[in-house]
């Protein structure tokens, strides 16, 4: 079933679990399957949550300073991405990571790993999410913590294009990625270059689904694609070298519309005069 911002995903007890720790207060989701290849009994505990003790075992291996401090740790055969939920805005000023609780498959980190399991079944390219974590206070409030898996040796296109160009045949497979997203029912809510990963094997990643869910079909998500495009464009504005030009931006719209021609030619037919001004192809 398509997800959708009345019917939101839901985790599937065959693959999850929900256990509640009574004394701190704290859900833990975790995997019914270890998330560590040859290791059956480590699977994810609280600890896992806490950074003290990933630095005691001298496991993390970088960190990455935006919104907050991402930590990057390598367990066993597991590279892996834990972080924060936090607010943006003006009240992130007086409320950095707090959140009102009105029930756990609403808690931003149930959301994201369930969009992010939908969205694996669908065959896209997400990283597999490890566990997630809620902390509940004073009954009506609550904080989460995902840990995430890290794709290895993999850049976020922006950096790549300060580089050096993408080839021909990469841009249009991002197309095609995202009109497959769309095809599953999928808007991300924050498409733009940095969240976008390619990899030493040459495979594209999407990234960063907080906040992110189903759309109603009969409006399709343009303005998705559309942020996408916006992005690049800015990033040319700021940056003299910026390895971008306008036939890439055009197969990167080939892949989504051949994409959609194939599997949704109806819908097509409604927005691909308003793709080709967006990307300005004809």
């Amino acid at each position: 079933m398509l997800p959708s911002a009345r019917s939101p995903i839901t985790l599937s007890p065959q693959d999850w679990s929900i256990q509640v720790d009574e004394s701190s207060g704290c859900y833990l989701l975790v995997p019914l399957v270890p998330p560590a290849k040859n290791h059956t009994n480590d699977f994810p505990t609280l600890a896992w949550f806490d950074v003290s003790y990933w630095q005691s075992q001298d496991k993390i291996s970088g960190t990455n300073h935006g919104r907050g401090i991402t930590y990057f740790i390598q367990h066993a055969t597991l590279h892996m991405v834990l972080r924060r939920y936090l607010r943006g805005g003006l009240i992130a000023k007086f409320i950095a990571q707090t959140f009102v609780f009105t029930g756990l498959t609403r808690t931003r980190v149930y959301q994201e790993i369930a969009l992010l399991e939908y969205m694996r079944t669908c065959h896209l390219p997400v990283p597999r999410p490890i566990a997630g974590k809620i902390s509940r206070h004073l009954g009506l409030f609550y904080r989460n913590q995902l840990l995430i898996e890290r794709i290895p040796n993999a850049q976020d296109l922006h950096a790549y294009l300060l580089q050096q160009p993408l080839a021909v045949e990469v841009w249009t497979e991002l197309g095609r990625i995202i009109a497959r997203m769309h095809l599953a029912g999928v808007d991300h809510h924050d498409l733009n270059i940095e969240n976008i990963l390619l990899d030493q094997q040459g495979k594209l990643w999407l990234i960063d689904f907080d906040k992110c869910g189903g759309f109603n079909p009969e409006t399709w998500p343009v303005a998705n694609i559309a942020r996408l495009a916006r992005s690049i464009r800015k990033k040319q504005t700021i940056h003299s070298t910026y390895h971008v030009s306008a036939d890439s931006l055009c197969r990167l719209l080939s892949g989504y519309t051949e994409t959609l021609r194939n599997e949704n030619p109806d819908t097509l037919t409604k927005i691909e005069n308003e793709l080709n001004t967006i990307f300005s192809c004809k």
